[in-house]
Parts: structure tokens; sequence; C-alpha cells
């Protein structure tokens, strides 16, 4: 238990350093909520600019479609692709020509 307990403090260890190394190469965050997140500038940096849509192309996603988990969902039509965040903040349909509508 001994050695579990001290490797998982040498991994928390070295996760804080990566993420500090990270925000001192990008500088201060932001403490604005964007619901699809921050532009990123050149150096994939987060600006405190938030992202008008989740699509890949920038794109408005289509409207009148929630693809994600609920009984409520709705399928996302032909050339469109279901994006769903992370924490489920969002579930939407995007312009897409690799995907064709979505499974549940």
């Amino acid at each position: 238990m001994l050695r579990f307990t001290i490797l998982l403090l040498c991994v928390l260890a070295l996760l804080t350093i990566v993420e500090t190394t990270n925000n001192r190469r990008c500088g201060a965050l932001c403490r604005r909520r964007c619901l699809y997140g921050f532009v990123l500038n050149r150096n994939g940096c987060p600006t405190c600019r938030c992202k008008t849509s989740p699509c890949e192309d920038g794109r408005a996603p289509l409207p009148g479609y929630f693809c994600g988990r609920s009984p409520t969902r709705r399928d996302c039509p032909r050339n469109y692709a279901c994006l769903i965040a992370p924490n489920d903040a969002y579930a939407v349909c995007c312009h897409s020509n690799r995907h064709f509508g979505t499974k549940p």
C-alpha cells in the first residue's frame, strides 16, 4: 500500500509540473466561461475570446437538433456528424464530409 501511495504522489507531482509548465507557455488563463471553449492563438494557447461554434469548420451547428444522450435525442441528417461535449454541455450536428448521420 505504501508503494502505491508513493507512486500516486509521484504521478500527481509530475502532472502538476506539466500543467504549470503549460500555463507558463500560454500565460494566464481567462476566467470567462465559454460554452464551446476558447479561440486558440497561433501558438495553440487559449485566448479570452469565446468560440462561436464547436464545429471544426466554424460553421454554426444545425439548429433544432440535439443528438446527445437523451430520450429526446434526434439523429443528425446525412452529411452531418454529432459532436458531444466531454461534459455533455452540448450535443450538436456539425456539417461533415467524413461522416454521414449518427447512430445511437
